[in-house]
């Protein structure tokens, strides 16, 4: 059971977080609990949605790499709700039962050596986000530009915020 109530769309007056809501309603099909939670800081809700529409975006890194990192960090953050959500989603993205066990253990997985930098790198950055070695760098570095590094850095740095969020207020999970 979630440490906050969840903020209702039916029980909202707050303009800020009735245009938050309609904006998940249309990317998702309903709000989710951790709009639900956040509906108690409009101002953060607010900026929240479009960040995290901004990062997740696929840009220069495609979007089932992404996908992996989230649920690789969020695996290694043992965040229910975003593990439990990131499995319905990248499942909805067409990856298989067995593409979706294999980032609990990345380094047996059927995939790319650039992949597997990404998600070494963002399994550092998230147990040692001050002591990333420079070998595991060095080996990012060799598949991917800055760019595309600061873009992986960023949906790593990103989820780890977003599991911290919903294990410390025990949001609920639920169907995506």
């Amino acid at each position: 059971m979630a440490r906050v109530t969840y903020i209702e769309e039916a029980t909202t007056e707050d303009p800020t977080v009735r245009a938050a809501f309609e904006r998940m309603v249309a990317k998702r099909g309903k709000v989710t609990n951790i709009y639900k939670a956040l509906a108690h800081k409009p101002a953060i809700l607010a900026a929240m949605g479009p960040f995290v529409a901004a990062v997740q975006q696929p840009d220069e890194i495609d979007a089932k790499l992404k996908e992996r990192i989230i649920l690789r960090v969020s695996m290694l953050n043992r965040s229910a709700y975003c593990t439990h959500a990131h499995e319905q989603i990248s499942a909805k993205m067409g990856f298989t039962p067995i593409e979706i066990a294999e980032m609990r253990d990345p380094a047996s997985a059927d995939i790319g050596d650039d992949e597997r930098a990404a998600l070494a790198y963002a399994e550092e950055l998230t147990l040692r986000p001050g002591a990333i070695s420079d070998a595991v760098y060095a080996d990012l570095s060799r598949f991917f530009s800055e760019s595309q590094i600061v873009e992986i850095t960023m949906i790593a740095a990103l989820y780890n915020m977003v599991n911290r969020f919903n294990e410390a207020l025990k949001l609920d999970p639920e169907a995506y």
